[in-house]
Parts: C-alpha cells; sequence; structure tokens
C-alpha cells in the first residue's frame, strides 16, 4: 500500500493507495501520530484505490480516528472503494466514522467541524497548538535530536506568547522540562491566531520563566525577539479586543 499526504492550513488528506492489510497498519498510524504531532488533527482518509482491507487495518483506521478525537480534532472516510464500503458497512464502522461519497463532501464536513469549534469558543488562543523548537544542540541531544515539540497555547499578545508543554510521553520530566526552558533560553515557536490570519505566526522569543503547570507538564512565558511590526501590532490588537469581548460578553 502507498499513501500520498496532502495537507492544508487546517487539515490533512492522507489517500491510501493498493492493499490495506495488518503490514501496513503501523504506516498508517505513523503518519496520522506525525501529523497530530504536528497540530494536524482534522484527517479525511481517501479510499477510493484501495483494493482490499483486513479486519486488523480496519481497527487501526478506527485507533487513527481515536487519536485525532483524543485532541479535539475528527477523522472522516472519503469515497470507500466498493469492496471497502461494503466491509465498513457491514461491520458497522460507519456508524462510528463519517463516511462520505466524495473527497469534497469530506473537506466540506471536516471545515463545518473546524468552523464550529472557534464558533462555539474552543479559543481562537487557548489550546491551539504551538510547534516549539531549538536553535542549539545541548538541547536537541537532551530530546534525541533536532524535532520540534508540540505545545498548547495559553495566552499571546504583541509582546510574549504563554504556552504549556508536556513531556510525560517523551520520558521527560516537569524538571527536566525546566532545564529545556531555562529563563533567557532562546525559543522559536509556530503557531495560529485563525482570527486574525490563515497563515502561521513564525517568532524567535527568549524564555521569561517557566514553572509547573499541574499536570506534570511546565508553563511558559516567553518574550518576542524576533518579530515583525506587522505581526506585533496584529497579536496587539488580538489581544486588545479579546479582552474587551470578555468583559462584554455575559459570563466572562
Amino acid at each position: 500500500m502507498k499513501i500520498d499526504k496532502t495537507l492544508n492550513d487546517d487539515y490533512g488528506i492522507l489517500t491510501l493507495k493498493g492493499e490495506f492489510d495488518t503490514f501496513y497498519c503501523p504506516t498508517l498510524m505513523q503518519e496520522v501520530e506525525d501529523l497530530v504531532e504536528r497540530g494536524v488533527n482534522h484527517l479525511v482518509i481517501d479510499m477510493r484505490l484501495v483494493k482490499f482491507i483486513n479486519s486488523t487495518a480496519l481497527g487501526a483506521v478506527i485507533k487513527a480516528h481515536k487519536r485525532c478525537r483524543a485532541e479535539g480534532g475528527d477523522l472522516v472516510i472519503a469515497q470507500p472503494s466498493p469492496f471497502v464500503r461494503d466491509v465498513i458497512t457491514k461491520v458497522g464502522i460507519d456508524k462510528l466514522i463519517d463516511m462520505h461519497d466524495a473527497e469534497d463532501g469530506a473537506v466540506k464536513a471536516i471545515i463545518k467541524r473546524l468552523n464550529q469549534k472557534e464558533l462555539a469558543g474552543d479559543a481562537p488562543v487557548d489550546q491551539e497548538k504551538v510547534l516549539i523548537t531549538f536553535a542549539d544542540d545541548t538541547r536537541n541531544k537532551m530530546l534525541g535530536g533536532k524535532k520540534p515539540l508540540l505545545g498548547t497555547m495559553a495566552n499571546v499578545d504583541g509582546h510574549k506568547a504563554q504556552f504549556t508543554w508536556n513531556g510525560s510521553k517523551a520520558g521527560v520530566s516537569a524538571d527536566q522540562a525546566r532545564q529545556l526552558f531555562f529563563a533567557g533560553g532562546e525559543v522559536r515557536l509556530k503557531f495560529q491566531v485563525k482570527m486574525i490570519k490563515k497563515s502561521y505566526f513564525e517568532l524567535v522569543a527568549v524564555v521569561d520563566k517557566s514553572e509547573p503547570s499541574g499536570d506534570g507538564g511546565v508553563r511558559v512565558t516567553a518574550r518576542f525577539t524576533k518579530i515583525s511590526d506587522s505581526d506585533r501590532g496584529a497579536l496587539a490588537q488580538f489581544a486588545d479586543d479579546m479582552a474587551f469581548l470578555k468583559r462584554q460578553l455575559p459570563g466572562k
């Protein structure tokens, strides 16, 4: 089996080709895990070119769906081949995972979920993902290589960002995490604020402070050192607007 990947700002499309059996289950799960770690947790699995799928592979699709849901995302199936459709409906997986006759219908469903998430106030910034990288070899060696960390945004304005990171999955304790995010250490951040622009902010900052987040992770406040005037102005305006809205809306 072959997997083609198409990435958009908010979602990804994985097109599966060939026979999907037990041997290829780890390949699919690794693709999904890599995307989730990059903050892409809304996925379309296009199965129009899948000639065969076995029971273990069906289980992998369910696991991938649960993985996306666990990160606040979703996974849907697009234009399954006749064989795949027959198997999925007989087993009843279509009652768990949405299935669409065409890829554009699946994409529209994913976009609708994304829009509902924003309108529901799952947060313009709070709970958005942030990719964190380090420029120095010392900290990269602590992590076993130069691999982006996936954190969770807490707040942002024109001067600083606050985010949390939990290294438990990587075997990093809270104390070790504070060593990674030591005061004065440089961090490179990539994140979205969808109410400002569709593209990503990619900024350089230095850590002001880090403290336990209460869940075994660390909460980091980092001050921007490399940011354009336009990005600083946009983030400052966003912070002012959010503060105003919170004062005006009931229950805020």
